[in-house]
């Protein structure tokens, strides 16, 4: 790299102090983000495979890769999450730390509390990136680095070759969910469009992913909008709209339910003290 990346943010995610929930399944396009693990044990979800997680691991989430929790597996999991752009390793696209075919979760062993100790100086110098913006991006810059370097050095790495490959039919829903989840979805709509049953369609991505399609769609939506909440400062409507909901208090009602809180206080709970607030205007 010829220049530092640029850092984004470094969230604490600690449900038992803040009661915050899981960031369900969403995608960043333009940044790498790393997720550690400071307690407890759970899974992960990257690339739509659940890993094993626990304490000492770091999570490794690409660019374009979707990722996320399930708020029954992981809600005891105390964690950071470091999020950085203009990351550009040799040999790998923009924002990428691993290739696709190695396993994003990997072990700091022995290097775990110093690890957890970086996290958390990023956590407490990043409530002032006015003032302390170039070293949240140093200290971000070694936290890739280092991470790299474990990647690079465990005696047994796991591929994506070693989880069972998903039937090609059920990628092909999983794919199609992905491109158009922000639409009016209903099963028959998407079982015609893939001219497949839409009975069979629902069996075998359920099999495969362990969960309904619509399920999915809505968790899709859910963890796209709480990406949003988080890194954007549009206006709650707005997000509503691009997500493809009809109403804005459809979207209340639903994020509600699948995340614990409503958009306005999910926002509220990540920004920092000091912060300017955002725009949670709703339309009349």
């Amino acid at each position: 790299m010829t220049e530092l990346p640029g850092f984004v943010n470094c969230v604490l995610i600690d449900r038992t102090s803040n009661d915050k929930q899981s960031h369900l399944p969403h995608v960043h396009d333009n940044m790498l983000e790393l997720f550690y693990v400071c307690s407890g044990e759970g899974q992960y979800m990257v690339d739509n495979r659940l890993y094993p997680i626990c304490k000492g691991d770091m999570v490794i989430c690409n660019a374009g890769v979707l990722h996320g929790e399930e708020p029954a597996l992981v809600r005891q999991v105390y964690s950071y999450s470091v999020a950085l752009t203009g990351v550009q390793l040799e040999g790998l696209p923009l924002n990428c730390l691993i290739d696709p075919y190695t396993c994003p979760v990997v072990s700091c062993g022995q290097l775990a509390e110093q690890v957890e100790h970086m996290m958390r100086l990023l956590y407490l110098l990043s409530a002032d990136t006015a003032h302390l913006g170039a070293v949240c991006s140093s200290l971000a810059y070694s936290m890739v680095l280092l991470t790299q370097a474990l990647v690079g050095s465990r005696a047994r790495q796991q591929t994506a070759s070693k989880v069972e490959t998903p039937s090609v039919l059920a990628h092909r829903v999983r794919q199609y969910l992905d491109e158009h989840y922000s639409e009016n979805l209903t099963l028959r709509v998407v079982a015609d469009r893939l001219h497949m049953n839409e009975y069979y369609l629902a069996h075998i991505f359920s099999e495969e992913f362990g969960t309904p399609p619509m399920q999915y769609v809505i968790k899709r939506r859910i963890g796209e909008a709480q990406d949003l909440l988080i890194h954007e400062t549009l206006p709650i409507a707005e997000v509503s709209d691009r997500l493809g909901y009809t109403s804005v208090c459809h979207f209340n009602t639903m994020f509600k339910k699948y995340v614990g809180m409503s958009p306005g206080q999910y926002r509220r709970s990540f920004r920092k003290d000091g912060e300017k607030p955002c725009q949670d205007g709703k339309r009349g």
